[in-house]
């Protein structure tokens, strides 16, 4: 799911059109409503959607994806080449929303909010990277003896950098506690 862009070979120049990375981002909100006598943490646990594999609740979720897209042609020499690459990265995240608390745990979501968004930007930033590293390789890539072999190496040289990212985006949360390094944490 990406836009390609398709440049025609002049003459016996090879000239290849590398993308830049398109980003798309979407943010949706779940609605948090405190009730008497309910805490911060109590109102978000009762009210998120998202879970974790185990069934832990967590309170914001960054998911990102890459797709790309290439061109390729049987270069003068006889080599298929690389001709153009475009890059997609959509990424969702989603956030809590505070609809009705007391002005204590307003305050306190006020404060938890901007930590919550700067440890979802840092998976966003993964993905960021992935993208741009998908783009990279593929733009970069060799010539090759033939189409079939150019396209398989693509395929491998992009899921190897996404399966990549992924393992990133997981020891992000390891060493960032889920956030709670960066504030996005509250106490029981």
């Amino acid at each position: 799911m990406g836009r390609g862009l398709l440049l025609a070979l002049l003459g016996s120049v090879h000239a290849a059109c590398f993308g830049h990375v398109t980003e798309t981002a979407e943010r949706l909100n779940y609605e948090v409503r405190q009730r008497p006598g309910m805490s911060l943490l109590q109102a978000l646990n009762h009210a998120t959607p998202i879970r974790g594999e185990n069934g832990r609740p967590f309170f914001g979720h960054t998911q990102w994806r890459v797709n790309w897209q290439y061109r390729y042609d049987v270069r003068p020499d006889g080599l298929c080449g690389i001709t153009s690459v475009a890059v997609k990265l959509a990424v969702t995240m989603t956030l809590p929303a505070l609809k009705e608390s007391t002005a204590a745990v307003a305050a306190q979501f006020a404060s938890y909010l901007p930590a919550l968004i700067e440890h979802e930007e840092g998976h966003r930033r993964v993905g960021q990277a992935a993208a741009q590293q998908v783009d990279s390789a593929i733009a970069q890539m060799a010539p090759m003896a033939s189409c079939r072999l150019l396209e398989a190496e693509a395929n491998r040289l992009a899921t190897e950098r996404v399966e990549r990212a992924t393992r990133e985006d997981k020891a992000y949360d390891a060493a960032t506690q889920y956030g709670c390094t960066q504030g996005a944490c509250l106490q029981r």
